[in-house]
């Protein structure tokens, strides 16, 4: 794991320097520094060493016959195999690092080589022959990688406060990103709060060349393109799980587990003990005093039976406040997951027992229908999709359904936990059709289930001032919602790869890269390995399991590996003591949103901010919006005016 940055000039050489990126990318890389450059091109590198501890996997890289040099940040799980590969195809290679491997590869199948990868990864390759600049992103987005062009220059980093400083000039806030930023709590890519920055979407790759100066971000791998799977569910991905951690595994560095009580890190803990017990140790968060938030008695005896060492810390609301302008800045992007202090303390635990590599349960929620609301939304879209396309005796039948699915008793006969399973899916049909909303039309229910993001329609009109307002569309929130009906996915694929492209990429994975590596800690992710993903949802497409209780093919494929009593556990995910957070953080912060640098730059309504100020300051409301304006300010002002007193280029 490390970070890369670098600068293609159209003309000539800048007598730039990567200096001031490379220090902001230290934390990425704090084992090694790098920089390369020839007469249009400078490569920079910070590197994390995990596999190939020596000089030997020193970046940025050049081929032996000097035509490719490559600048990369991430994982080849699979370079094993692929250097045996590459090996009978005539290649040689000097050391043992994955870098090499991955070099090779490119020379050999040039931009197919991503359809041989297995990992996680954002690489630059520069081919001086051609005078070509690749950059290739890993299918799930993983690793991140943004950039920035005009007429003359191309600049890309792995994160936004190493590009910054490069730049000509810092770009302004994007209106259309922030008023996304407020209805999801992070920008959804591939935008960025900043104009002209962009991040190179997730299983794509972009090619520029610097003769013609033209590029457009190709994708390479896509769920529409999966094929159709038979067989059990549950054998086939007990199979595939065992095989993913078994790669994840490669490492010349010590590995925790990152273990909560739920389902998906415990598994990775429990097949990964058997083969690597003398080397794993897990590691949970805990909060004082909130037992229905604290999972560490859970952790602690899935530990204690696999034969692991068990670390674990307490979370307190004193400390998230005093380093809340910290953990801002080391998240980069402005992203209103309060859980990210949990992360964050976690992955500094694990780096105090000399860890470098942790492994998560992330994905495992986005592959197995882990949240509620997404199944219900695929349910719903189904629903909506019959009833646009219902002739007209159907359709009132549906209205007059969906009118009494309005009733309180019948909403209590389909949601209450006192009433039996069966019973509940007798109303449940009624209960998704009262949900149903039919506006766009041309768009599956999907966000407005979010109670969040409902709440954050309602203050749209008044939240923004007038000359941002110019700016936006006003359909924007809805902009990611999947099409109805769809076009070659069927409704709940549609919905799952949405998730993929959504909340996945922008919120988890963002997060997770951030705040693991601002403590110098790889995080590995086995359930979003390219396999694994591949069989799951080519078994769908054969057997969909919407309608199943949540993860219901991931718990069948673990029975006997994981005791019924975690198997059966209802989900909690992970739950810091949200609100206590965000209404510390916001009574700290107050004052400063009227005075601050949104107001000052006319994108936030100084009078509205004023008025759900006094709101919260009396009755305690409209936390969350406020909580999201806390972050946006406060990493303006990390990131964006920091940039500004940088040494620039």
């Amino acid at each position: 794991m490390c970070g890369i940055v670098g600068i293609l000039n159209r003309y000539e050489a800048q007598s730039s320097s990567l200096h001031t990126s490379l220090r902001c990318l230290h934390h990425r890389g704090p084992d090694d520094r790098g920089a390369w450059q020839d007469e249009y091109l400078q490569l920079g590198h910070t590197r994390l060493s995990i596999l190939d501890l020596s000089p030997l996997g020193h970046q940025p890289m050049a081929s032996e016959d000097g035509r490719y040099c490559i600048s990369f940040n991430g994982e080849i799980y699979n370079y094993l195999e692929l250097k045996q590969e590459l090996t009978t195809l005539g290649h040689s290679f000097n050391g043992h690092s994955d870098t090499e491997v991955l070099l090779a590869s490119f020379a050999q199948w040039s931009t197919a080589c991503l359809d041989h990868l297995r990992g996680m990864f954002a690489f630059a390759i520069w081919d001086k022959e051609t005078q070509n600049l690749f950059l290739g992103r890993d299918r799930f987005g993983e690793k991140p990688l943004y950039y920035w062009y005009d007429k003359e220059a191309f600049y890309f980093a792995s994160e936004l406060k190493a590009l910054l400083p490069l730049l000509p000039t810092v770009p302004e806030l994007d209106p259309v990103s922030i008023d996304l930023y407020f209805h999801y709590q992070y920008v959804p890519e591939p935008r960025t709060p900043l104009k002209g920055i962009h991040k190179l979407p997730a299983a794509h790759y972009l090619q520029i060349s610097r003769e013609d100066w033209k590029f457009t971000p190709q994708c390479y791998w896509s769920l529409e393109n999966i094929p159709p799977v038979t067989g059990d569910p549950a054998t086939l991905i007990r199979q595939e799980l065992e095989k993913s951690i078994e790669l994840v595994l490669r490492s010349d560095v010590p590995i925790g587990v990152a273990l909560s009580g739920g389902i998906d890190s415990s598994a990775i803990a429990a097949l990964a003990a058997p083969k690597y017990r003398d080397t794993l140790q897990t590691f949970s968060v805990g909060y004082p005093g909130r037992p229905a938030y604290d999972e560490r008695n859970q952790a602690e005896a899935l530990a204690k039976s696999l034969k692991l060492p068990f670390h674990d810390i307490e979370l307190t609301t004193e400390a998230l406040v005093d380093f809340f302008p910290s953990l801002v800045a080391a998240v980069d992007e402005p992203i209103a997951d309060i859980a990210a202090y949990g992360h964050y303390s976690g992955m500094q635990l694990a780096a105090s027992q000399g860890v470098k590599v942790m492994l998560s349960g992330v994905g495992g929620d986005e592959l197995f229908w882990g949240y509620s609301w997404v199944a219900r939304a695929a349910r719903i879209s189904e629903l909506k999709d019959h009833y646009l396309q219902a002739p007209t005796w159907k359709a009132q039948g549906i209205r007059t359904l969906r009118k009494l699915a309005q009733h309180p008793l019948y909403q209590k006969l389909g949601q209450s936990k006192k009433v039996p399973i069966p019973i509940q899916s007798w109303f449940r049909p009624g209960i998704d059709l009262s949900q149903m909303t039919l506006s766009p039309p041309d768009r599956a229910v999907f966000y407005e289930l979010s109670p969040d993001f409902v709440e954050a329609l309602t203050y749209r009109p008044h939240l923004f001032t007038q000359s941002l307002w110019e700016h936006i569309p006003l359909d924007n929130p809805y902009c990611l919602f999947p099409l109805s009906p769809p076009t070659t996915l069927d409704i709940p694929n549609q919905i799952s790869q949405t998730l993929f492209q959504t909340w996945l990429v922008s919120n988890c994975l963002s997060l997770g890269d951030r705040v693991s590596m601002a403590c110098s800690i790889e995080t590995r992710l086995p359930l979003l390995d390219k396999e694994l993903a591949e069989l799951v949802i080519g078994l769908r497409k054969n057997q969909p399991d919407h309608c199943l209780p949540a993860k219901a093919w991931l718990k069948s494929a673990l029975k006997g590996i994981l005791p019924n009593e975690v198997l059966d556990r209802p989900k909690r995910g992970f739950q810091p003591p949200v609100q206590e957070w965000m209404h510390a953080v916001v009574r700290e912060n107050l004052e400063t949103l009227t005075t601050g640098h949104l107001v000052e730059l006319n994108i936030l309504s100084k009078s509205f901010v004023q008025a759900l100020r006094d709101e919260f300051s009396n009755k305690g409301r409209h936390t969350f919006m406020l909580y999201k304006a806390v972050v946006l300010e406060i990493w303006y002002r990390q990131i964006v005016l920091s940039s500004q007193s940088a040494v620039r280029i």
